[in-house]
């Protein structure tokens, strides 16, 4: 075995032990994912509760920063020392420094983070400080009474005081504290008290929490109201530009965002974590920052460990696979190896795709093998059943009850060995144009479904065989029970039955003809016989007619050799005189007397009946229609199966010779003009431009009198029967041809598909596929 079939015989065995390997991977992938993004997620929410302790440490502090100040501010706006200075009439220095001497020592001593302290005195227009200079003009304090925006009330606002120093000024950064009364809102204090406080201590806690998270590279910022920093310039002034702006911004995006929060961002190529807070009763925001890689550096140990965990699983779940395939897989593959030792043996090269597309077409081509089989021993047994019914209709076989038992138990015919048989001989009627219309194949179908539905409704009451004899006729071998002796009475409606069910499905009609019963298979033969004469009798009784031997009694034994003489005078002397309606009236009792003949002597009548016509006519001088001539007899009337037909065929082809003499002349070409008509449409119905107009064209008619001629001459327009003749052209195709419906609608020569989808389902009451596929299944059940 080469390479190529040991991997083709291995194949399924292969994707056992890859899917079970990828399917414990891919749980153990998801599985590891599922953790290590739950892991990060926790880290990050962690590392942000972390973050969120020391802010809020810093922002406690701030606090207590806040609710010191505010009540020491408002105890000094009620010290007795600071509203002497706040409401002085006349300006005294020595008592603004001992009263301003005794409020910094009785208040720096206790706070040391005061920075100063200044007093707004309206009454004199003049402000003090605690610091230097004594006569401290406050910027911001002139600013507010001197406009009417209204000055925050004991709310810590971080501004730059600036000091002269050595007469430069340089800055000094402090929080003031505002406190003050009006009488309205529109009215401006007597007085203001403002408390400076150092930043320092602040700045310095938050510089020892820097220099603890340093080396990490964590930062902790305040901002204020106004968006300004408080430091004291230690830090990257790009950092701090970054975080506000983001800050913002995040701010910005997301307004529902919470008073605390955090949100990652990055800057100089590091991703930061950045934690924020907000110190509600100062206006002032905390942020921290801190690298996202320091968060993750236990992340990524995780991710390893991970990694690890996955390879190991790998290995293990190859092993496991592998053990588990050759568990499963172990009837299969020696199941694979029987098949494959035998058919090398028998030579039998197969190309192996894997295991079970192996075994799928191992398994197919025994199955084509079997049905092969069974088709042919079943095509066997029905050819052997009906050589035996054949020959049972066809000879007088004189064969023992023993042997006649066991043909009937092998070949599987239901006819009963007890009783009597009866034949039932089905005609198909217009028979001619049965053959014209239909293609070999299928009116060998037709006579099949024929047998089947008359057999199966048959079957009802009356075991039955049915037999094609492959020509106009199938038969029925019918077991009648001896004590039926009205078994004809039984068997007509069946068969009328038969005949609504033919014609609704197949569009034809046939004559059935019922012989007498036989206790004796061997008087099968003459009974075949006697029922095939009896069908004759179609020609008095007419199509779809259901004969017995009582429904023809009465034509069999007529002792008429043929129609009165005095009628047929009478006739002939009537063609004489011109009178077409008396001639139709006298042709009418003629053909009611020919009805009352047995049938050999009713043919014979109607042939002397046509040479009467055509001597007369002769004597007469006038021109004998194209269908009375000698040459057409046999075509146009001894081959019609009906009297009717004959009946009508004479009166039409009389009506034609009285007519004028150019009209005469006209009509001796009919016949062969509608010869040549059909035979040209049969030639050329793959021309998409044949029609009435081209044809008659052709011919040198006019369409007019070439579509009169040859409707009278066949019953059916020209343009009808160029559809009828491309349907059925199309039918055969359907059927023999690997063709789509689109080229057989181009091979019959009609351009519009949707039109012939038309044509056709009205004709057959199915669409070509539906037809096709049926034609097919009836073959295939054959």
């Amino acid at each position: 075995m080469n390479i190529k079939s040991f991997l083709g015989a291995k194949a399924y065995f292969i994707k056992m032990v890859l899917w079970i390997s990828m399917a414990i991977l891919i749980l153990v992938v998801v599985l590891s994912t599922v953790v290590y993004i739950n892991s990060q997620n926790l880290l990050v929410k962690n590392e942000y509760a972390s973050n969120q302790k020391i802010l809020y440490q810093v922002k406690y502090n701030m606090s207590f920063m806040d609710q010191t100040i505010s009540n020491l501010s408002k105890f000094l706006y009620l010290n007795s020392d600071v509203t002497a200075i706040m409401y002085a009439k006349q300006e005294d220095m020595i008592a603004v420094s001992s009263h301003l001497a005794k409020v910094v020592s009785s208040v720096t001593s206790a706070n040391p983070y005061i920075h100063s302290i200044g007093i707004y005195n309206r009454n004199l227009d003049q402000s003090y400080s605690s610091g230097f200079p004594l006569f401290f003009k406050d910027q911001m304090l002139y600013d507010f009474i001197n406009s009417n925006q209204a000055l925050p009330k004991l709310k810590p606002i971080f501004r730059d005081i600036k000091k002269l120093v050595n007469g430069v000024t340089e800055p000094e950064y402090v929080f003031s504290y505002f406190i003050y009364e009006t009488t309205s809102s529109e009215a401006k204090p007597d007085g203001v008290v403002v408390i400076n406080v150092k930043p320092q201590w602040l700045l310095e806690n938050i510089n020892q929490i820097n220099m603890i998270d340093k080396k990490k590279g964590d930062n902790v910022f305040i901002l204020d109201q106004y968006g300004k920093y408080l430091d004291d310039g230690t830090n990257d002034p790009t950092i701090k530009e970054w975080l506000k702006s983001d800050f913002l911004g995040y701010k910005t995006e997301h307004p529902q965002a919470q008073r605390d929060g955090f949100f990652q961002s990055k800057h100089g190529g590091t991703q930061y974590l950045v934690t924020y807070t907000n110190v509600d009763n100062t206006g002032m925001t905390l942020l921290k920052t801190q690298p996202i890689l320091e968060i993750y550096t236990y992340i990524n140990r995780l991710r390893n460990s991970i990694i690890i965990i996955t390879l190991i699983f790998l290995v293990m779940a190859i092993v496991i696979s592998i053990g588990i395939s050759r568990k499963i897989y172990g009837p299969v593959g020696k199941l694979v190896n029987s098949i494959m030792l035998d058919r090398i043996r028998r030579s039998d090269k197969d190309e192996v795709v894997d295991e079970i597309s192996y075994l799928n077409t191992v398994y197919r081509q025994s199955m084509e093998m079997l049905d092969h089989f069974d088709k042919e021993k079943v095509q066997f047994k029905d050819v052997m059943k009906h050589y035996w019914l054949s020959r049972l209709l066809t000879e007088s076989l004189s064969i023992g009850r023993s042997e006649l038992e066991n043909i009937f138990k092998e070949m599987r015919i239901s006819l009963s060995l007890e009783g009597s048989y009866a034949i039932c001989v089905l005609k198909i009627d217009n028979y001619k144009e049965f053959q014209h219309s239909f293609h070999a194949k299928d009116k060998d179908t037709i006579r099949f479904a024929m047998i089947n539905i008359a057999s199966e409704i048959m079957a009802k009451k009356f075991p039955n065989e049915g037999l094609d004899m492959k020509d106009d006729h199938v038969v029925l071998i019918v077991s009648i029970p001896e004590a039926d002796e009205q078994f004809p009475h039984h068997i007509v409606p069946l068969l009328k039955e038969a005949q609504e069910n033919v014609s609704r499905y197949f569009k034809i009609s046939f004559t059935a003809s019922i012989s007498e019963k036989t206790t004796h298979m061997q008087e099968l033969h003459g009974l075949y016989n006697k029922a095939l004469d009896q069908a004759m009798y179609r020609l008095l009784l007419g199509h779809s007619a259901v004969m017995t031997y009582e429904t023809v009694k009465k034509n069999v034994e007529s002792k008429k050799t043929g129609h009165p003489k005095s009628l047929e005078d009478r006739f002939l002397e009537t063609m004489k005189t011109g009178d077409i309606t008396a001639m139709e009236g006298v042709l009418a009792h003629i053909f009611e007397e020919l009805g009352t003949l047995n049938y050999h002597n009713a043919l014979v009548s109607i042939i002397r009946l046509v040479d009467a016509v055509i001597e007369t006519l002769e004597e007469m001088k006038v021109t004998v229609a194209p269908s009375l001539h000698i040459s057409s007899i046999s075509r146009n009337i001894l081959e019609k199966e009906t009297i009717v037909d004959i009946h009508r065929i004479i009166l039409g082809a009389l009506q034609d010779s009285f007519k004028k003499d150019h009209e005469g002349n006209t009509n001796k070409l009919n016949y062969f003009l509608v010869d040549a008509v059909t035979e040209y449409i049969q030639n050329h119905f793959q021309d998409p431009s044949l029609s009435l107009t081209s044809i008659a064209s052709i011919m040198k008619i006019s369409t007019r009198n070439l579509s009169k001629i040859y409707k009278e001459a066949t019953q059916i327009s020209i343009p009808d029967y160029i559809n009828e003749f491309r349907l059925a052209k199309a039918a055969e195709l359907l059927i023999q041809d690997n063709l789509s419906v689109y080229e057989i609608v181009e091979k019959v020569g009609i351009m519009n598909e949707t039109y012939f989808f038309s044509m056709f389902k009205k004709k057959y009451k199915v669409t070509p596929k539906e037809y096709a596929l049926r034609r097919n299944m009836t073959k295939l059940n054959q």
